[in-house]
């Protein structure tokens, strides 16, 4: 690769898909070696209500105590993957929360941040569910101004 430093940020969320995602972007940042390591950022894109993730979890967040006690613990697990695998890997690593429209916000954190890859998982649901529910993988690759690599599930 040059000698060149890559920045590659990786879009998480705690899913099956989401850690697929972050095997391929932990890969891709730890293939280089040498002088100039590749550095990786996660983003997790918080959502309206804490409850909305509840389901991602195998292990049910209460719902009694605090709201923000409740959002340590999706932060946590949806990161979890990835800092257990770049630690492995000695892979550098910043982690980021973020809130808006998925898509939206992380093609602009992107931007913020001059990423050269984004790594984004997908569900592979089709073209016709697609239209009706839309995709966030389908439109960062239509607002990214970056390449964007999408891992199907």
């Amino acid at each position: 690769m040059l000698g060149i430093r890559r920045k590659i940020m990786v879009a998480v969320d705690g899913s099956a898909v989401s850690d697929k995602a972050v095997n391929e972007a932990i890969w891709l940042a730890s293939s280089h070696s040498g002088k100039f390591k590749n550095q990786l950022i996660a983003v997790f894109v918080k959502a309206d209500r804490v409850r909305d993730y509840d389901d991602l979890f195998s292990q049910k967040i209460a719902p009694s105590g605090a709201i923000d006690k409740r959002w340590e613990k999706v932060y946590e697990h949806a990161f979890f993957v990835v800092k257990k695998l770049a630690a492995e890997t000695d892979t550098s690593l910043e982690t980021i929360v973020i809130e808006g429209e998925p898509a939206a916000a992380i093609v602009g954190l992107a931007k913020k941040h001059d990423v050269d890859l984004l790594v984004i998982g997908s569900t592979g649901k089709g073209a016709v569910r697609r239209a009706f529910l839309g995709s966030v993988s389908a439109e960062v690759l239509e607002l990214a101004g970056c390449g964007v690599y999408v891992v199907r599930a």
